[in-house]
This record gives structure tokens, sequence and C-alpha cells, in this order.
């Protein structure tokens, strides 16, 4: 998630009349949302036995695959706090990331819109100001906007986040907050943790494995649990909720650094899953010819971080262990948030939802990280727990098939919060599914991804929970994949004879579905295949571009 110009990811940048050009690559300048737009009606859920809208706590952890909590079926993760939360309210079994790296996905987070909508469709720095924002309008709906952790949301680069807000324009990187106490990370030394750490432990340092942001490797963390970006961003949050006395209601975002690299659990929590067994990577026939040539031999510890290539077994366990250790973490830390809201009387007015912005890899198909179309770095978790205060009529621990999206987190916030939700939103509010209302919803989603990490990686893809389609645009490759008899998407059914229908379908589906966009994406009634990598749409508020790009 760190923004680095290199060759693979994002070439060397130049300014035509029109267009920013990366070496090889397109970029398309233009255009701006609607206004004034219709809007679309509400359900009522805003008002608790308080007789004030619920509060509203949104988990947001960094790159939390959707089969690594307890709740989902078979997994082997350890979150009984999560899984408490999905007990009490529900969880989605489908739900996505549609554009699977953390810009784009906090993107459609941030404005409810699908990438083309808002613009982003690639790895890339998110706009300033969007005409819809989340915490910008739950904050005119009434609430006290508070943020800790990584919101990703400030251009990247800049490293000066909560040195003195008082001294800068808030509004061009707050996007309706009130207020926020930042863990961003690597390349934002001025961030509140990082000035907080300083002075609570001057004579440590604060990568104390000496492991890095893409590493695939673990280390035990050295430090007492205080010290880790985990615990320290729940202890704000909980310091938030301790502290908060006013009579507004509250949107806290929780965003957790972790489970991102690097795994750097308390050995408690590793040595927890050194002793289990641990599913290994799954590999299709497909997977193991296009990416098992790489890395085959052994490579020093400073190597360990491609973004694709077969480490061997021994490699892709000791990072599920520390992925996992580092999840289970992360879950004894919502607890200690859950079990503040309790002691403070607020659990039964507020609403939670726990999500992530993308899954990991973890060597499934030979491939590490994010930005791939597969369930392993599309699939998020999304899990609702509502107060029984706010009336809704749904049984809790209930397992919701229909797909849902990021998108669809702000229109549920706005449903709850009591706001009219935008027509020109493509994300829709789940609330009505908790009550089994139907009808009506997206029959299939779009997802898709410019260039990242190497050339040909970029794709777009349709699923209807059944099927995958996904088409890569730079070399024409189709693949399809039947969800419900090979969740893991080991056999690619695109060459088969006997699918050569259904793959017809689909791939008309596909430009049906992008036929809009004009010939650079389908021409003569067919998908392009271009070299051109296409990193935001004309919707992308140009009048409000990060100083990266305008410089």
């Amino acid at each position: 998630m760190e923004f680095i110009f290199q060759t693979e990811l994002l070439p060397t940048m130049k300014m035509t009349k029109n267009a920013l050009v990366l070496r090889g690559v397109y970029i398309r300048l233009a255009g701006l949302f609607i206004f004034g737009a219709p809007l679309f009606s509400v359900n009522g859920y805003s008002q608790t036995l308080k007789g004030k809208s619920p509060n509203i706590v949104f988990i947001f952890p960094d790159q939390l695959r959707s089969d690594y909590i307890g709740a989902e079926d078979k997994s082997v993760a350890y979150t009984p706090n999560m899984d408490r939360m999905a007990r009490e309210g529900a969880i989605f079994s489908r739900a996505y990331s549609a554009s699977p790296t953390c810009l784009p996905a906090r993107a459609a987070l941030l404005t409810g819109m699908a990438p083309w909508k808002n613009g982003l469709l690639s790895y890339a720095p998110i706009a300033t100001k969007y005409t819809y924002e989340m915490p910008q309008m739950l904050r005119d709906a009434g609430y006290y906007t508070f943020a800790t952790g990584k919101l990703h949301f400030k251009p990247i680069g800049t490293g000066d986040l909560n040195v003195k807000l008082s001294e800068l324009d808030s509004s061009k990187f707050m996007h309706g907050f009130h207020e926020i106490k930042l863990c961003e990370g690597w390349g934002h030394p001025q961030n509140a943790y990082n000035i907080w750490f300083k002075e609570n432990a001057p004579n440590l340092a604060m990568d104390g494995t000496g492991l890095g942001p893409t590493d695939h490797r673990t280390g035990i963390y050295p430090y007492s649990d205080e010290f880790h970006p985990t615990a320290w961003t729940a202890n704000q949050a909980i310091e938030f909720i301790n502290n908060n006395t006013g009579d507004k209601p509250f949107f806290l975002k929780i965003a957790f650094h972790r489970p991102h690299p690097p795994f750097d659990p308390p050995k408690r929590w590793l040595d927890f899953y050194r002793k289990r067994e641990i599913p290994k990577a799954v590999v299709g026939d497909w997977s193991e010819e296009k990416y098992g040539g790489f890395n085959q031999k052994p490579l020093p510890d400073q190597q360990l971080n491609a973004p694709r290539g077969h480490y061997g077994d021994s490699i892709v366990r000791d990072s599920r262990e520390g992925y996992l250790a580092a999840i289970s973490f992360l879950d004894e830390q919502i607890g200690n948030v859950i079990a503040s809201l309790e002691r403070k009387g607020e659990l039964e007015n507020t609403l939670i939802v726990i999500s992530s912005d993308h899954g990991d890899m973890m060597g499934d198909h030979h491939l590490w990280r994010k930005s791939y179309p597969y369930e392993g770095s599309a699939g998020v978790p999304m899990i609702i727990r509502w107060p029984e205060s706010i009336g809704i009529k749904a049984s809790r621990g209930q397992v919701i098939k229909e797909l849902v999206e990021l998108r669809d987190i702000l229109p549920t916030f706005l449903d709850v919060a009591g706001v009219d939700i935008p027509s020109e939103m493509d994300g829709r509010s789940m609330m009505a599914l908790l009550e089994g209302k139907k009808k009506g919803w997206r029959k299939f989603l779009d997802m898709e991804h410019g260039q990242c990490y190497w050339k040909e990686n970029s794709w777009t893809g349709l699923t209807d929970r059944k099927y995958k389609y996904i088409h890569y645009s730079v070399t024409g490759e189709e693949q399809l994949f039947n969800l419900i008899k090979d969740p893991g998407e080991k056999n690619n059914l695109a060459g088969l004879s006997k699918y050569k229908g259904i793959l017809a379908r689909w791939r008309q589906k596909m430009v049906d579905h992008l036929t809009e966009r004009g010939e650079e994406w389908v021409k003569g009634g067919k998908l392009v295949i271009r070299d051109e990598n296409i990193v935001f749409s004309p919707n992308y508020p140009k009048e409000y571009y990060p100083e990266e790009i305008k410089n």
C-alpha cells in the first residue's frame, strides 16, 4: 500500500496536453461528478430508545481476507470477538472489494461508488475531495466523526499527518472527520503513532523485527503489546469511547494497519499457530503453468517480498502463521473495543460493521499480496451487528449470500443515520438484506484493476456468486470459474469446449457492461486488448488531484 513508482507498478510519468502518461501507460483525465441528482428514500432506522441516531463503529483492518476469520466455514483462524459479532448480527459470505488494492478500494468505500464512477481504477492517489464522502455526510447528519489508524486518504509521501492540524487546511485531507489519530505506517514519520512511540520509547526502534511492508516472512514483536500499532489503534478508540460525553451520536472508524505486513504478532499468538494445522496454498493447473516458474530456487531473505512466485511450502506456512497470529491479536484488540462499548452502556445503541479493503493471496496460485481478481485477494469479510433499539426485524446469526461490496457500506450508514441515499451512488444499503428483502438486489458484481506489479496484471471481472469471469486487458486471456464447485478457483473452464456457450454469455455480459465506456474498452462488439493502462476514468474529480499528480 505504499505509493512507490517502480517499473513493474507505475512507470515514469510525464504530462501531455490532456493526459498523464506513464511509460507505456495511459491515464485519462476528464470529467466530474454530477450534482443535484435525485435521492433514494430510506427506511428510518435512525431513532433508538435513547432518542438519538445510533452510533456507528466501523472496524476496518487492512488486508484481511474473508476466509481468515473463524465465523467463516472451515476457517482455521481463532477470532472469537469477530465471531461474536457475526453470531449477534449477520455475516455476508459473498462480500468483495471490486478493485482490490487499498487506494481504489478506499475510494469506493469513501464515496459509495464503483471504481468507474468514483474515477479510480488502479493503485493511484485518492482525490482530496469528492461530491460524496462518508465522514462528511455523517458529519452533516449530526454525527461527531473520529478516526484512528490507517486511513490512506491523504496523498502518499507527505509525512506531515497529525503534526498540527490547526495549522493545516484540514479540508484537503480530512474528508469530513472532526478528528483523526493516525497510524499510517512507512513513509509517514510525523503521524500520531510515530510521535507517541518516540515519546514513550525513545530508545527503541519502531520496526523492531526489521521486516518490511511487503515481506512474506514472520517475526515476533519484541516489545510489550502496548507499543504495537494494533494495540495503539485500539487504545485510541477506547480512549475516545471512554471520554465521549457529547449529545451527538458518533461515527468511529478504527482502521487497523495489520494484518498487512509486516507479520509481527506477539509471541503467544505465533506459538498458538505453530502448534496448529494450517492449510497449504491452493494451486491450480493454470497457475502452476503461469506463475510456478518464478523464484523456484531459494532466495536470500531480503528478496522474500515479490508479488508472485513459488517459494515452497515452508515459506507459505511461515507467512500464514504470522498472518493468522496477527489476525488473532487484532481480534483480541477488537474485543477490548467492544468491552469498552459495553462498559459505557453504548453497545446496544451502536451499529458495528467489520470489513477490509482487500485480502491477501498468501501464496495461493503462487501469488502474494493483492490486486488480483481471485477470492483470496478480492474477497473481504463483511459483518454487521445492529442494536436492538433501532427496531429492525432481522434474525441474528444469519449468513447472507447476496453479493455485497465496499461501495455498499456508505449507503448502509446513511440508511441507519436517516439520511437519503443519493441515487447516483452505485452502492445499496445492506439493511434490507438483513430483513430478508432481496428483491431487486444486484444479480452480478463488476470488478476491475489496472496494471499493478507487472504490465499484464490488468483485468476486468464479473461474478454472480456461481460463476466468475475474468478478462485480462493486455493479453486477452479469459478465465471462467465455477465458485460453487471450485471455491479455490483451481480449474479454469474457459478453454473447455463444454463451457463454450457459458463463456460466450459471460463475455457478452462484459461487453454490455463496458460498452458505455467507449472504444478504449469495447470496439466492434468485442473487448479491446490494449497495452495502455487506464488508471483514472473520466469521473475522477480532476480539480482535486493530489500533489503527486499535479507535480
